[in-house]
């Protein structure tokens, strides 16, 4: 990261300098923060509640330290450019500069030591926010989180949850916006990757991740010695409605790699905005990715649908006919596509749900976020039964997420009936909304 620290530090001290003059009085540099451990207060750049946009410097509290100079705990564990052994990250622990207040507050006194701290800060919040969700069971801590990971041709401006090492890899940012190792919303994205994995793909499905981990260990240098398996060249254009076993079997194989990298990327990108409350948390990081991944919608049509089984079957249909080797790059990009559909209508529900609900907004994200956590199994549960060819779709992910709902209201009702019509096909059987007691989706 070049320049980060200070630019970062600098505005943040001068919009709150009469924080930063209070906290930091007298300084002494150069402790010996290795002896230094338990509950440690840090001042750092966070997210501000009153904004879900700004960051200012805050004073955190770090549970649970082993060594504040590696900042090394109950919550994460480090590696500097580490590399992956026996499906383990392996290599040094960084080591961070601290300064000293009088009152025995510490300041990061460099980049790396700043993107420790908040790494650690926020993995240390998703945490409690697993448990409060009803998750707490799922993931294991300390987390593994490799920083600085340097990759072969110098990828940069990125981060990655790998499901084998069950750990969380960021790569250098180079650009002049909000670090990624700075910013709660991407490391929340990242976090949801290995709730997904975890609940969903484990032992279903290697192909389910947006982030090619081959493409990504070759890149790195990493010897990795699993062989893909070649998929073959069809004659056939890979037509669901033909015969051709095999073809269907290619498609029905690629169909549920690409529904399924597209949602677990679009409830990530949920979970960034419900731990943030900002719409445009990637933007702020990488602007360029504003107009396909902002989970604000400009136009209402785009949040009333979600992406039907017959598009899907014949978008994977399609890539597959015009580049069968190489198709798992074309479906990386439509998982985006397909993502931003899910994450923009979770957005919508959300919304709908705090004004029909009297919710405050927070209260209402972290509602659906409890929803999504209960619909996880039983997603996993109904991909196991598409073993005998049959496919799960979007509207079977909306059916999961209302029947675990324990009451819906005649709006939230409304929206959903809206959307499930929107995302069948025609001759499909449609729901509309019944009041029994509370609003229920029924057969027309």
């Amino acid at each position: 990261m070049k320049r980060v620290f200070s630019r970062i530090t600098a505005a943040i001290f001068i919009a709150s300098g009469f924080l930063a003059m209070t906290v930091l009085g007298g300084c002494s540099s150069n402790p010996d923060s290795a002896d230094v451990s338990g509950d440690v207060k840090v001042l750092a750049p966070m997210n501000d509640a009153s904004s879900s946009t700004s960051y200012s410097l805050k004073l955190i509290e770090l549970s649970g330290l082993s060594n504040l100079q590696e900042v090394s705990g109950r919550f994460v564990r480090f590696f500097f450019s580490p590399r992956i052994i026996n499906s383990h990250l392996n290599g040094v622990a960084p080591k961070g500069k601290f300064i000293r207040s009088t009152d025995g507050h510490y300041v990061p006194a460099n980049d790396m030591s700043q993107q420790m701290v908040v790494i650690y800060a926020h993995m240390q919040q998703l945490a409690q926010l697993d448990k409060d969700l009803g998750a707490g069971d799922v993931n294991k801590w300390p987390r593994d989180v490799g920083i600085g990971v340097r990759v072969r041709g110098g990828m940069s401006n990125n981060a990655f949850y790998d499901g084998k090492t069950d750990s969380m890899l960021l790569v250098p940012y180079t650009q002049e916006n909000l670090p990624i190792a700075i910013n709660g919303g991407i490391l929340a994205h990242e976090h949801f990757h290995s709730l997904f994995y975890k609940i969903v793909l484990n032992g279903f499905s290697k192909d389910a991740s947006a982030h090619d981990r081959k493409l990504f260990l070759k890149e790195s240098g990493i010897e990795d010695n699993e062989q893909r398996i070649p998929v073959g060249r069809l004659e056939s254009r890979f037509d669901t409605s033909t015969n051709n076993e095999e073809a269907n079997a290619t498609v029905h194989k690629y169909y549920h790699s690409a529904l399924l990298r597209g949602i677990n990327e679009g409830l990530a990108d949920f979970w960034g905005w419900m731990y943030t409350g900002n719409p445009d948390f990637i933007a702020a990081s990488l602007p360029s990715e504003k107009v396909a991944r902002s989970l604000k919608a400009l136009d209402a049509r785009a949040v009333n649908a979600l992406p039907s089984e017959l598009a899907v079957k014949r978008s994977v249909g399609i890539y597959l006919s015009y580049d069968e080797e190489n198709v798992d790059q074309y479906l990386t990009g439509y998982a985006y596509t397909l993502g931003t559909q899910f994450s923009r209508m979770l957005k919508r529900f959300s919304d709908i749900s705090a004004e029909s609900r009297g919710l405050n907004d927070k209260d209402s994200r972290k509602a659906v976020a409890k929803l999504i956590v209960q619909v996880l199994p039983l997603m996993r549960a109904d991909l196991d039964k598409t073993s005998d060819g049959s496919y799960y779709n979007s509207a079977k992910f909306l059916e999961t997420m209302v029947s675990v709902m324990p009451e819906m209201n005649e709006q939230e009702c409304q929206y959903l009936a809206e959307v499930l019509k929107n995302s069948t096909a025609a001759t499909d059987p449609k729901k509309t909304c019944k009041q029994d007691g509370s609003w229920k989706l029924v057969a027309e």
